[in-house]
């Protein structure tokens, strides 16, 4: 760490921000909310194993907790390397596509950023980057240390 706010503690912030919590790998179900509806969904292993990879993705990215920001990390982390189960597959891919339909530019620029930059899904390197400082931690992703 070389100082400044940890990713650790930008990722509590963020997750306050914007009304995340911040036990959902702990949690049984989780809520997906789409156009004023909510539906809770079973909260697999893989999701949960995931969760705090791809919200330190937004975090990192600057991809905001919106639905077109969901289609660009979703793009995003099709293009760096997606979490290495099929369920995730199946969830991601369909962002992709929504993405593609709506917002087509940014998406493609997402996952054009995603083939330049790093995934955090592989599991030994979450933990150690938790307590980089956030610029260390952009750089990393971003494929340069």
């Amino acid at each position: 760490m070389t100082g400044g706010t940890t990713v650790r503690e930008a990722l509590a912030a963020f997750r306050r921000e914007n009304g995340l919590r911040h036990d959902e790998a702990g949690r049984r179900l989780w809520l997906l909310e789409i156009g004023g509806w909510t539906w809770p969904l079973p909260n697999f292993a893989w999701r949960r194993r995931a969760i705090d990879a791809h919200d330190v993705h937004h975090l990192l990215t600057g991809y905001p907790c919106t639905a077109a920001g969901e289609f660009e990390i979703a793009a995003w982390e099709w293009g760096a390397g997606r979490y290495p189960h099929w369920g995730a597959t199946f969830l991601c891919f369909p962002f992709v596509l929504f993405g593609l339909a709506t917002i087509p530019a940014r998406t493609v620029r997402a996952f054009r950023q995603g083939r330049r930059s790093r995934s955090l899904y592989a599991a030994e390197i979450l933990p150690g980057l938790l307590d980089m400082d956030i610029a260390s931690a952009r750089r990393f992703v971003a494929g340069g240390g």
